[in-house]
């Protein structure tokens, strides 16, 4: 089973989401990191600045020549450490020992923190290091006196929890402006997924594809030309049926995105040029073949964005055309019989009523002959019950039409066990004897002889008629599809016939002169069906 997908508005609400946290996190990190080493470095040098100022002070030059720090010097010291949030601010010797300490019970004391010999050398710096007072950021600055000579050193101290508590500070901000910047990208992502929802007709992309699937199984499927037309007139869309058929009128390549005019120029669309909505069942010539063409505009936002084409050849639809009317015949035909066997039943029943028994006797004895004689030379020459039958309605049709009807054949034809085979013979021997019928209108005498036999194999089928007949140089544009000399909408009987053969792998032969009538061959290889019956003389 498929695995359902996540719905389109919930992936890109995570998708844009995600991108933002992780777009916001990297920058957080560096910004915040930034802060961090600014607000570490403004710190130092807010305890460098302190220490330099202190060093630089008379009175503790004064201090260190004496060897104790006044009370006056100690005051100052708290205030400029109260004010600047200092930790401490110590006076020590060229020894090391403190002079000066907040804590004053540490004042004679080593300074503490393995840090202060750099500073008794002359150099001034920072550094971080754990004294009494616990972990601090530490600055430290010689002192000299009018001589230039280091006679002490200063060392101003930070907390390492005042410096935290000032980065932490700093980082308020960038985390505040990142946590509204997620909830703005969130928000944008959220109206975003909703607005494409809403283009996608609230359709889910495998929704889309699916229906994509469905179009192109659909076109695939039409057995009708399908071209669809943008407003500039190129071919977006065409189904295979439709390549198909172009290129066998003489059309090879690729159709997409030409012109319609480049591909077709006969095919004029009215409901493009002349906004007409739709045009039904125009023909169209292309090439040498003729196409039943209809044309639908299309529309989005009431405006006309191009057109659709479906489109087929004229000969196929005519033949189709041809079928439904030997169909239509072979119903008339039925409803004749039915009405003639009514007739009959009615004359049956009449001398039954009047008691007309000797009568009765000769009229059911006179229709019995009729019958075995007509189902008898049928039978005679067919076993196929399909076959003859048809055969029995084609000829009762023909006689009624006042056509002299032979049949002949020294083998009989054996049950057919494919299905195919028989409506395939069903097709020539209908369009046979419908071309026979045609050839021989107007005249007085007409006569048609049938040829059923088996040679090695084939069924051999022959049918020869008494009509107009043709020039036999004629024949391949009479076996051409549409061709007749009978008129418009003619000429598919032979075609459907010489269709059915090439199906059947068979052969033909027809002769023919004007004034003589014609003579179709037809040979065809078949399968017997040896349980109804098999091939008899």
């Amino acid at each position: 089973m498929r695995k359902k997908d996540l719905p389109l508005m919930l992936q890109m609400m995570l998708f844009t989401s995600g991108l933002i946290c992780f777009t916001l996190l990297v920058t957080g990190l560096l910004i915040g990191y930034n802060q961090a080493a600014e607000t570490k470095k403004a710190l130092a040098d807010k305890a460098s600045l302190s220490a330099s100022h202190f060093a630089r002070m008379p009175i503790v030059v004064e201090a260190l020549k004496k060897g104790e720090a006044e009370e006056r010097l100690r005051s100052i010291s708290a205030e400029i450490r109260e004010e600047n949030d200092l930790q401490y601010i110590v006076l020590m010797d060229m020894e090391g020992i403190r002079l000066m300490h907040p804590v004053a019970e540490r004042i004679g004391e080593h300074f503490v923190g393995g840090d202060v010999d750099a500073v008794l050398e002359g150099k001034r710096y920072t550094s971080e290091a754990v004294g009494t007072l616990g972990p601090s950021m530490r600055a430290f600055e010689p002192v000299y006196n009018q001589e230039g000579t280091q006679i002490g050193a200063i060392s101003v101290g930070i907390s390492t929890k005042v410096i935290n508590q000032a980065v932490w500070d700093s980082l308020k901000i960038t985390i505040l402006g990142t946590v509204l910047s997620l909830g703005l990208g969130l928000t944008g992502s959220y109206f975003l997924a909703r607005r494409l929802k809403k283009t996608l007709f609230d359709l889910e992309p495998q929704e889309i594809a699916y229906m994509m699937e469905e179009r192109e199984a659909m076109l695939d499927s039409v057995s009708e030309g399908v071209i669809a037309i943008n407003a500039d007139h190129q071919i977006i869309i065409a189904n295979p049926s439709s390549e198909f058929m172009l290129e066998r009128a003489g059309y090879h390549g690729d159709i997409i995105g030409e012109k319609i005019i480049d591909v077709w120029p006969e095919l004029s669309l009215e409901v493009l040029l002349n906004g007409e909505k739709a045009v039904y069942d125009k023909p169209v010539r292309f090439g040498n073949v003729e196409m039943i063409t209809n044309s639908v505009s299309f529309k989005v936002d009431k405006n006309d964005v191009g057109a659709l084409v479906t489109f087929r050849d004229r000969n196929e639809l005519d033949a189709i055309m041809k079928k439904l009317s030997g169909v239509e015949s072979y119903a008339h035909t039925l409803r004749m019989q039915t009405h003639e066997f009514m007739n009959k039943l009615h004359i049956i029943g009449a001398m039954v009523y009047t008691e007309s028994y000797e009568e009765l006797a000769e009229y059911v004895d006179s229709l019995s002959q009729i019958y075995q004689r007509e189902t008898g030379i049928i039978s005679a020459h067919i076993d196929d019950v399909a076959i003859a039958g048809y055969l029995l309605t084609k000829l009762e049709r023909l006689e009624q039409l006042q056509i002299d009807i032979e049949i002949q054949g020294e083998n009989k034809w054996p049950s057919l066990s494919d299905p195919t085979a028989v409506d395939r013979w069903i097709t020539i021997i209908g369009n046979s004897l419908e071309n026979a019928v045609d050839a021989m209108v107007g005249q007085k005498e007409k006569k048609i002889t049938l040829v059923f036999d088996v040679f090695d194999e084939e069924l051999f089928y022959e049918i020869r008629d008494n009509g107009a007949g043709f020039d036999i140089g004629e024949l391949p544009s009479i076996l051409e599809k549409g061709y007749s000399t009978k008129g418009l909408n003619r000429g598919y009987g032979m075609t459907i016939m010489i269709n059915a053969i090439k199906a059947g792998n068979g052969t033909y032969h027809i002769q023919s002169e004007i004034g003589a009538g014609m003579c179709l061959q037809i040979k065809m290889p078949y399968k017997r069906n040896d349980k109804e019956g098999n091939n008899s003389k």
